[in-house]
């Protein structure tokens, strides 16, 4: 039986159900997966294929000896055959180690553009890298990222395995329209459009809430509603108040499950300025609601020939033009789109199908040996 390791730096939602995923992937009768967190955010009791180390931050920066003395010990002791790595801290943390350790198949999710932009992480890629790591892409634009820097060994070794979603437990776990507005204190009666995403410059968030300045000029009963925290909160508050938005645009914070509440949306909008892939565009095509987005990154992939792709060259104005036809289209066009949408989340974004693309380049890692 073949054992893999799966290491992540924590154990926030989004991620952690592509871990789970990536771990069903494979036969329990072939294989045993543990799944380890670095900086766990919920301090969960450890199972049988569940580990923290409970590192503190402090640990995972600098040089990280005494992470990587800890790591060494228990990978020494458990003999893994495979290991996966999400996001950077990890990779750069088994790089190194893997060079006693010797597991024979490495593998390194990369979730999106950042991984190497800094010259230290290019060069500890340079130094540590060998033929036994594979990294796989979430995306095509963050394949194509990968290949902009690397060498010929490197373009050899990268996979496209894209993000997925088991489509019945979001539809499931879907709040009605009537409980999410309700819950959200909607109050308008018009169009609702609405995004997910962590508030930070990158997501794009005030160029929305310009973009939707435009549209209530022409449709003063409608709502912009934004799940989500982070820094560039006071930056938008600011902003809503200074041009008294107040009874507009909703900063509804943090939400645990936030997808559950998608259903408030009439039209959702992600007006990221970058985006390796954008797992809540599928989220939003579980519950059959029309998109707008961002013509940037991964998302391009991830919406295929459906929804409004705006340039962000072209915000505010181009991003309002889209939420306006978005509004002229009527109600039973958006819900055809939407009905579009779920057809295009089953037949390309489906956890089996996921499933299977990790299967298959496990087994493919094998023959090669």
């Amino acid at each position: 039986m073949l054992k893999i390791l799966q290491i992540l730096p924590s154990d926030t939602p989004g991620i952690q159900q592509l871990a789970e995923m990536i771990s069903s992937s494979f036969p329990t009768n072939q294989f045993h997966c543990t799944t380890a967190y670095l900086n766990p955010c919920s301090h969960k009791q450890a199972t049988g294929n569940i580990h923290y180390f409970n590192f503190s931050k402090n640990k995972t920066k600098g040089l990280k000896l005494r992470a990587l003395w800890q790591l060494f010990i228990y990978c020494r002791k458990e003999k893994f055959d495979i290991i996966i790595t999400h996001r950077f801290k990890p990779l750069h943390l088994m790089l190194i180690l893997n060079v006693f350790l010797k597991a024979p198949i490495c593998i390194s999710v990369i979730h999106g553009f950042g991984d190497f932009s800094r010259l230290y992480r290019r060069l500890i890629l340079k130094l540590f890298w060998t033929r036994k790591w594979h990294f796989i892409a979430i995306s095509g634009a963050v394949a194509n990222y990968l290949f902009r820097f690397g060498n010929d060994s490197y373009k050899n070794n990268v996979s496209v395995i894209e993000n997925a979603i088991n489509v019945h437990e979001v539809t499931s776990s879907l709040k009605s329209k009537t409980s999410s507005v309700a819950e959200l204190k909607i109050k308008k009666t018009g169009v609702v459009f609405g995004t997910i995403g962590r508030l930070i410059p990158l997501k794009g968030h005030i160029h929305l809430i310009r973009a939707f300045e435009i549209v209530l000029k022409e449709h003063p009963n409608s709502q912009l509603l934004i799940i989500g925290e982070g820094r560039s909160r006071s930056k938008l508050e600011n902003h809503i108040n200074n041009h008294d938005l107040q009874n507009d645009v909703i900063l509804a914070g943090h939400l645990d499950d936030a997808a559950t509440y998608l259903k408030a949306f009439d039209v959702f909008v992600l007006p990221s300025e970058k985006e390796g892939f954008g797992m809540v565009l599928l989220e939003a095509m579980a519950a059959k609601i029309p998109i707008i987005a961002s013509h940037t990154g991964g998302i391009p992939y991830v919406l295929g020939d459906l929804g409004e792709l705006i340039s962000p060259l072209s915000y505010p104005q181009g991003l309002a033009t889209a939420m306006l036809d978005k509004i002229n289209q009527g109600n039973d066009k958006r819900q055809e789109e939407g009905e579009k949408f779920y057809q295009h989340l089953t037949e390309n974004f489906s956890e089996d199908k996921y499933k299977k693309g990790w299967l298959s380049l496990i087994k493919q890692k094998e023959s090669e040996l």
